[in-house]
């Protein structure tokens, strides 16, 4: 508490040396500067005169050539201590014809100088040289200014006494009793009141608004005690309401999660059960042309049985011609039940790979085409085509059965969403490599394409267009999860109405492994 005041008062005490001293000190400096310049100019002024009336004065005394009748006129001049010296100098005698001693003390600053012929008749007979300083003048300046700051700096140490005076008794000391007042406050000793001074100056307010103050604290803090008594009953009755809710949030998530689940696993199975209907559709063709050739084969085979059967000759031109039918019948038959099992074999690898999250590496070119055997039965009952432009001898470390339910999904898109309304269509798939360890796979149409609000939510689950109409709302969120998740790429939607829908994919030459790609979905 003394630092504190000693502090203060040596804050006062500087306030008022700096209020006073810093003004007289300016004032007296600009004093100084003026009295200088007055000085010079009173200087100059007084030497031009006194030159003219020496210049006048030592005519005679130097045309008689008579020193001594010169030296009174000079004396009387010289008698000001301002004069330096005063030289008088013949033209035709390069000895002074007059000259006293000049002062060594004489700063040169302070003094002026000036020279004017001694004229007689009109006839310059000497020159007169005159020295000047204005320096017994600004010592007597100097030494009134010293006189001012001395009683400036008594007036100082007065106002200094009678100012502490006054401080200890109207701030000091009732800042000492707020202070000590705090202390109490801050010690939570609220039950004594607090002793500050009285009165109606602005410490004294202070000190009225701290006790009013101890009283709302005193009273906050009995409300408190009164109000923990029964504050742990309603925390543990909050927390049981919460754990409650916890539980129940957390079994609406479980069980949501698993819904979730089965409904992507449906969504893979339609998309699966789709794939089963168009290579059925597919089958159909070679295996009815199959039938159709086993049944005139059959009818053909009767015919010669019933033939022989009844003994009937037979021409070797009718032999011949069952050959070649057998053989056309055989070739037929042989290229469509080729062709059926060409199906069937694609079809088994799509389904396993769909099925089964097996990694390896493989040729992009490949998988794109056996994705598109299973999807073109689908397009050939429409006006829409299919077309590819992929890069040659992409091979890829990654999950083909992922690829292929991508490639999948965004074709049963396009076909269900993009074409709506439309006559005919094309659906493009391209590819190239962008790096050593990158590439591009896009599917983009021509349809109708889509504006930015449904561009925004494609990727959002049970999102579509098309409820009730055979839209899930799951086939797009699958793409993304896998694409993202499993094959460790991006997917980007570009797309305007319109103009269009581009689906651009880049994904990683090896994908990463399944259970890093878990933890980064996690």
């Amino acid at each position: 508490m003394l630092l504190k005041q000693s502090s203060l008062r040596y804050a006062v005490m500087a306030a008022l040396g700096v209020g006073l001293l810093l003004p007289t000190l300016g004032a007296l400096i600009f004093e100084f500067n003026r009295a200088e310049t007055e000085a010079m100019a009173d200087l100059q002024r007084d030497l031009s005169r006194s030159t003219e009336v020496l210049a006048l004065s030592l005519a005679e005394p130097v045309w008689q050539v008579s020193p001594d009748l010169a030296e009174p006129m000079i004396k009387a001049q010289v008698n000001d201590p301002r004069f330096v010296s005063v030289l008088v100098v013949e033209p035709s005698n390069p000895k002074p014809f007059y000259e006293t001693p000049q002062r060594a003390d004489v700063d040169p600053k302070l003094t002026l100088s000036e020279t004017r012929p001694v004229l007689r008749d009109g006839r310059e007979i000497a020159k007169l040289t005159v020295v000047m300083s204005s320096e017994p003048f600004l010592a007597r300046k100097r030494a009134d200014l010293w006189n001012q700051v001395l009683r400036s700096v008594i007036a100082l140490l007065i106002c200094g006494v009678f100012t502490m005076l006054v401080m200890r008794r109207r701030v000091l000391g009732p800042m000492s009793q707020l202070s000590a007042a705090a202390e109490e406050l801050a010690a939570g000793h609220l039950e004594r009141p607090l002793e500050v001074s009285k009165g109606d100056d602005e410490i004294a307010r202070v000190g009225a608004a701290m006790e009013r103050m101890r009283q709302a604290l005193l009273a906050a803090f009995e409300s408190l005690r009164m109000h923990n008594n029964t504050l742990e009953d309603q925390v543990a009755q909050r927390t049981n309401e919460l754990t409650r809710a916890n539980n129940e949030l957390t079994t609406t998530l479980r069980n949501l999660q698993t819904a979730q689940r089965e409904l992507v696993e449906a969504e893979k199975l339609a998309s699966l059960g789709r794939l089963v209907a168009g290579v059925a559709h597919e089958l159909n063709t070679p295996l009815g042309n199959a039938l159709t050739v086993v049944s005139a084969l059959d009818d053909r085979y009767r015919q010669l049985d019933s033939m022989m059967n009844s003994q009937t000759p037979i021409r070797r031109s009718v032999l011949e011609e069952l050959v070649k039918d057998t053989q056309r019948g055989q070739d037929i038959l042989q290229r469509n039940v080729q062709k059926a099992a060409d199906l069937v074999r694609d079809f088994k690898q799509v389904a396993i790979n769909q099925t089964n999250d097996a990694r390896g590496e493989f040729d992009l070119t490949r998988v794109v085409e056996s994705q598109l055997v299973m999807v073109e039965p689908s397009f050939k009952r429409t006006r829409y085509e299919i077309s590819t432009e992929l890069e040659a001898g992409l091979m890829l470390d990654s999950y083909p059965g992922a690829l292929g339910q991508v490639l999948t999904n965004l074709l049963m898109n396009a076909l269900l969403h993009a074409f709506d309304g439309l006559e005919q269509g094309r659906v493009r798939i391209s590819s190239r490599r962008v790096d050593a360890h990158e590439i591009e796979l896009c599917v983009e149409d021509d349809g109708r394409g889509m504006d930015e609000s449904v561009r925004r939510q494609i990727f959002d689950p049970f999102f579509t267009t098309k409820l009730g109409t055979g839209g899930s709302g799951l086939g797009m969120h699958i793409v993304h999860n896998i694409v993202t998740n499993v094959l460790g790429g991006t997917i980007e939607v570009i797309s305007a109405p319109g103009k269009g829908c581009r689906m651009q994919m880049h994904l990683p030459t090896v994908a990463p492994e399944r259970h890093e790609a878990e933890e980064h979905a996690a």
